[in-house]
C-alpha cells in the first residue's frame, strides 16, 4: 500500500470526522482506490474511527457542543443495529457491500442537495432593507408586508 496515500486519506477522514460529518463517508471511497476488499476497507474504517471519535468527542465536550439529553434514545438502537449490520456485512459478498455503500452515499448526497436548495430558496425570499436616515431595520414578514423589526444603534 502506498503510505503517502494512506496518510492523505487519514488526514481527510480526520478533518471530516472531527467536524462530526462521518470520516467514513470519505475514507471508504478513498480506500477503494487502493484495490482492497470491501470488508477490509470497512474494517480499516472502523478501527480508524475509534481514535478519531474519542479525540473529536473530547474537544466537542470541552467546547460545550455536545448536548447529552436524550442521547440514549440514539445510542441504544445504534448499538443494537450495529450488531445487525456487522452480522450482515460478515455474511455478504464484497460486491454487494460496495454497491450498498454507493447507494447509501447517493441517497445521502441527494438529500443534502435537496436540503441545501430548499435553504437557498427560503433565504432568497427573505428581504432585509436598512434605511439609514430613519435608523430602523425593516424586515419582510411572511405575509409580504414590511414591518419594523429592530432599531439600529450606532
Amino acid at each position: 500500500m502506498n503510505i503517502f496515500l494512506l496518510i492523505l486519506f487519514g488526514f481527510l477522514a480526520g478533518i471530516i470526522g472531527g467536524m462530526g460529518m462521518g470520516g467514513g463517508t470519505v475514507l471508504v471511497p478513498l480506500l477503494s482506490f487502493l484495490d482492497l476488499e470491501q470488508k477490509t476497507i470497512q474494517g480499516i474504517n472502523l478501527i480508524s474511527f475509534l481514535p478519531m471519535c474519542l479525540v473529536a468527542l473530547a474537544l466537542h465536550f470541552k467546547k460545550g457542543l455536545v448536548k447529552p439529553k436524550n442521547i440514549l434514545y440514539i445510542v441504544i438502537p445504534a448499538v443494537v443495529f450495529a450488531v445487525v449490520g456487522a452480522l450482515f456485512a460478515s455474511d455478504s459478498q464484497n460486491k454487494i457491500l460496495r454497491i450498498a455503500f454507493a447507494l447509501f452515499l447517493i441517497a445521502v448526497g441527494s438529500w443534502q442537495l435537496i436540503v441545501a436548495i430548499r435553504f437557498q430558496i427560503r433565504k432568497s425570499k427573505r428581504k432585509v432593507v436598512v434605511f439609514a436616515p430613519t435608523k430602523y431595520l425593516l424586515a419582510k414578514g411572511r405575509n409580504g408586508n414590511f414591518k419594523f423589526a429592530t432599531s439600529i444603534k450606532k
